[in-house]
């Protein structure tokens, strides 16, 4: 069986190949989604018990983190995840810095609200020039304004003390604590260009691996039901954006393994590492080491984040199984990786941009696969790096010149220690 993807208009590559795909995005699920409303917030045993789980930043944590931001009006938060060491577990990793994405409709309506309340989260540059100079400055790199080294106070649920006889309640008292974050501000169509397109494959890449969906159903709301119809619509807009990332993740990752692999099999656990490699390609903190050298396999190998990966990634791979690209067990994929005809379907998948005849190869010369799946690599670094290099140099700006030397300098501590 076959279906045509339909996808948002991106840049046409240079001989670019229009034809259908074989596989239609269905409903897969990139992120882990506790939007449980009924459970309590993490409690301070949970903290120190709960060692299987990769989650170190509960839902209700992070939603009560979002909360402290502009949700409905202004610029309207459409969709808002968590991500980074500070919210999954990454090996021997603590809860450090939470680290969160906000899209929303209008970045200078809600920097402009956002400047009013929490003035104290921007540059001396950015409170100077006010809300202009912040949406000016955003529109620069990948399109994404961080802040980092924020401290925001939220409450936390301490350990029970029995049951109210009164209620038959647990007794509970809360306290606040303060928790480090790094929050950065998207427009919604960046987001969904970026999903679709890979224009910068930087929300893109950094959504091929998994994340934390935080819930927004708790949010304070004063709309009506017609604005709160829009706001659906564009989760929906994302989620359907999200799936097209995740089957061109998988596609791109078999793509360039082919020429290099002749026993025609790929362990699962390798194609992860690959798609998690690829908004690294051409990254400057990883050629320079200010970035932790076994980033990838620690967003990978950890223990309990396979089990994430594969809730991402199983439905994509039956559908592939399906249509005979490949077949598939608990650990490996079998598939002839220098077959044309499957190199040709597989590139369907991709955005217009890397839809380019070379990369396909030739069914003539094992060696054009091969070249095919280098230029593959190249064109992918091509992307990553000016979006990597111009968004590390906006942070001096929006975040200020301390935060981000303090920024940089932990980073490349986190990356030389690691060598």
């Amino acid at each position: 069986m076959s279906a045509i993807i339909i996808k948002r208009s991106c840049c046409l590559g240079r001989r670019a190949i229009n034809k259908p795909s074989t596989l239609s995005p269905r409903t897969f699920s990139s992120t882990i989604q506790t939007q449980d409303t009924a459970e309590p917030p993490i409690t301070k045993q949970q903290r120190q018990t709960n060692n299987n789980s990769p989650l170190l930043t509960t839902n209700n944590e992070l939603t009560a983190i979002v909360n402290s931001f502009p949700t409905t009006t202004g610029g309207r938060l459409n969709y808002a995840f968590g991500y980074g060491s500070g919210v999954l577990q990454q090996q021997s990793s603590s809860a450090g810095m939470v680290d969160i994405i906000l899209a929303v409709d209008d970045p200078y309506s809600w920097h402009k609200e956002n400047l009013v309340s929490q003035s104290h989260h921007y540059s001396g540059f950015a409170r100077v020039g006010g809300a202009r100079f912040v949406h000016w400055m955003q529109n620069f790199g990948a399109r994404l304004y961080f802040h980092p080294f924020v401290y925001v106070d939220i409450n936390v649920m301490n350990d029970v003390h029995g049951i109210d006889t009164a209620t038959n309640h647990p007794t509970t008292t809360t306290t606040t604590i303060q928790r480090e974050i790094k929050y950065g501000i998207v427009s919604t169509d960046d987001l969904i260009e970026d999903l679709t397109c890979w224009k910068y494959l930087y929300l893109a890449g950094r959504m091929h691996k998994p994340t934390v969906e935080i819930d927004l159903s708790t949010t304070p709301s004063s709309e009506s039901d017609i604005q709160e119809q829009v706001v659906v619509n564009r989760r929906n807009e994302i989620a359907e954006a999200q799936q097209q990332n995740l089957l061109a993740a998988v596609s791109a990752s078999i793509l360039l393994h082919g020429g290099e692999n002749e026993d025609m099999t790929l362990p699962i656990i390798q194609l992860y590492n690959t798609i998690a490699g690829i908004s690294y390609a051409g990254d400057i903190r990883m050629q320079t080491g200010a970035e932790d050298p076994n980033k990838v396999k620690k967003l990978v190998e950890t223990p309990g984040m396979q089990a994430l990966w594969d809730n991402m990634y199983s439905l994509i791979l039956s559908d592939m199984q399906r249509s005979g690209i490949l077949t598939k067990d608990e650990v490996k994929l079998e598939l002839d990786f220098n077959d044309i005809a499957m190199r040709k379907q597989l590139i369907q998948n991709l955005p217009n941009r890397l839809q380019l005849d070379e990369i396909v190869g030739d069914a003539t010369s094992k060696d054009s696969v091969l070249r095919g799946s280098e230029l593959l690599r190249t064109e992918l670094a091509n992307i990553v790096a000016p979006a990597a290099k111009s968004q590390s140099i906006k942070g001096f700006f929006s975040a200020g010149v301390s935060k981000s030397f303090t920024y940089a300098m932990a980073k490349f501590a986190k990356g030389r220690l690691k060598k």
